[in-house]
């Protein structure tokens, strides 16, 4: 009861009631793809090596956010507390050298990058914890088909379209590219973009 009251205390929802939900859906659909094409450009001058995986892969987090990946809390604790010890304390200050702590992804979503979160004292727990409250809010009204038919108006060659296609699989996942893993070690987490409000709800 007390999360479904929260849920339609979030202004999107709301704005579903007030204005009717199908010029509603449109205007968001609007405009999370303008922040996505902007966001985008963002990437592509940090991130120069990206490819078409990687422009799909940040598309569909931009579009269907993180409700895809969480199994439980538990799974997802261990998986990021074995990513987190991994880098040790001087990969964690040399790698977050330059790397902000939060990237934007589209209106609704942004990846918390893990190295530096680290050295700002997150812990795995924590992280966790917002990752599941993140899945729990919601996503965007977007399909995988509205993730193809992005990529491929934006980017209209043969590469992007074999790499857009395999988003309709409803199975797939998509993985950073090769080329991306080597030279910048994405270690990142998907989170809704209030994610901090979630403990003052809490404690509400």
């Amino acid at each position: 009861m007390v999360k479904g009251v929260r849920k339609l205390r979030h202004p999107s929802r709301l704005a579903y009631i007030r204005d009717g939900y199908k010029d509603m859906e449109l205007n968001l659909k609007l405009a999370a793809a303008e922040e996505i094409k902007k966001q985008l450009a963002v990437q592509k001058k940090r991130y120069p090596q990206m490819n078409e995986e990687d422009i799909v892969k940040f598309v569909f987090q931009g579009m269907l956010g993180v409700g895809h990946l969480i199994s439980s809390l538990p799974d997802a604790t261990e998986r990021l507390k074995a990513e987190m010890d991994s880098f040790g304390e001087s990969e964690a200050l040399d790698g977050s050298e330059g790397e902000p702590l939060i990237e934007k992804i589209s209106t609704d979503w942004v990846r918390l990058n893990l190295r530096p979160a680290k050295v700002q004292g997150m812990t795995a727990e924590d992280i966790a914890w917002y990752l599941v409250r993140s899945a729990e809010w919601g996503a965007l009204p977007f399909t995988r088909q509205n993730v193809y038919n992005f990529c491929v108006k934006a980017y209209n060659t043969d590469a992007m379209k074999a790499a857009a296609e395999k988003v309709l699989d409803e199975k797939y996942l998509p993985r950073h590219s090769e080329v991306y893993r080597t030279v910048y070690k994405p270690a990142y987490r998907v989170l809704y973009k209030n994610f901090r409000k979630f403990r003052k709800e809490e404690e509400m």
